[in-house]
């Protein structure tokens, strides 16, 4: 029994197959841990951001003599399409009244993404033109993080919450590997300039920290336009419920927010000649 035990060990066949053994033991032990390993982690280059405004929601500042007639009014109800937005940006500079991204880590494994002291970069100041404030309406949105950003001090967004959190607060969003999250930027700037830049934010995993210029709506996604019309903001312009007409939205004298807000406005049904009589009569004012 021995000698064949003996015969069947030095047998090259048996020899074989231990060497198979051994290389699937070894093919199993690499493989095991492989897929953990060939997870991608988490880096500052992870942060992934992408405008996510609905293509149709802006603001534009027009020339007051614009051929408001000329602009194709569709029966999209109170809200403009592509073509009317064409027509806008060729005539106008488009100025969305808030900028949503959305933000994302891309990484599948390993730690958390921090994105924090998000801030108006390379901001030029101009005097504001006289020029008509013409609205494309927002239907809503997703929940997202509320931030406001003072152009004309500071620079630095704060978080919007309620009183009963103790109101703003400086702004910070984590996100774990996968997560993705929303922001709502408002911009804010005294009555008497217009303001372009950039909005770039911090972003830190671990002890490695980096800057992230952030995708924004408009025409050129590298930078915003915060488009002041001064007195003539008081009138708002935006599509109507027909094509012969726009409906109008006059505030109070004396308001000069490009959204305005303190108090509800005259609300009526204009014509083309309307809205620069009104214009007319607002130039007079003062």
């Amino acid at each position: 029994m021995s000698n064949r035990l003996s015969s069947i060990v030095k047998s090259p066949w048996f020899l074989l197959a231990g060497v198979v053994v051994a290389v699937l033991s070894l093919v199993v032990a690499l493989t095991g841990p492989v897929p953990e390993i060939s997870k991608e982690q988490t880096k500052v280059s992870s942060l992934a951001a992408e405008p996510i405004n609905k293509p149709f929601v802006s603001d534009f500042a027009l020339p007051l003599d614009v051929p408001l007639e000329m602009l194709p009014q569709t029966d999209s109800g109170v809200y403009c399409n592509m073509e009317m937005i064409e027509w806008l940006r060729r005539f106008g500079t488009e100025s969305p009244p808030y900028q949503r991204i959305s933000i994302r880590s891309t990484a599948q494994d390993g730690a958390m993404l921090t994105v924090d002291n998000l801030r108006a970069v390379d901001v030029e100041r101009y005097e504001a033109k006289p020029v008509m404030h013409f609205h494309c309406p927002d239907g809503g949105n997703a929940d997202t993080a509320l931030l406001e950003l003072r152009l004309d001090r500071d620079r630095k967004a704060q978080e919007i919450v309620g009183e009963s959190q103790g109101g703003n607060r400086p702004f910070a969003f984590n996100l774990e590997p996968g997560e993705q999250g929303n922001l709502e930027l408002v911009l804010k700037s005294d009555d008497k300039y217009s303001y372009s830049g950039r909005i770039v934010a911090d972003v830190t995993t671990g002890t490695t920290k980096g800057t992230a210029s952030l995708p924004l709506n408009g025409e050129d996604i590298a930078k915003f336009d915060r488009i002041n019309a001064g007195k003539y903001a008081r009138l708002i312009v935006q599509p109507g419920q027909d094509k012969t007409k726009f409906t109008c939205l006059l505030y109070p004298a004396g308001t000069t927010e490009w959204v305005p807000t303190r108090s509800d406005p005259q609300l009526f049904d204009c014509t083309a000649a309307k809205v620069r009589s009104v214009l007319a009569e607002i130039g007079r004012a003062s």
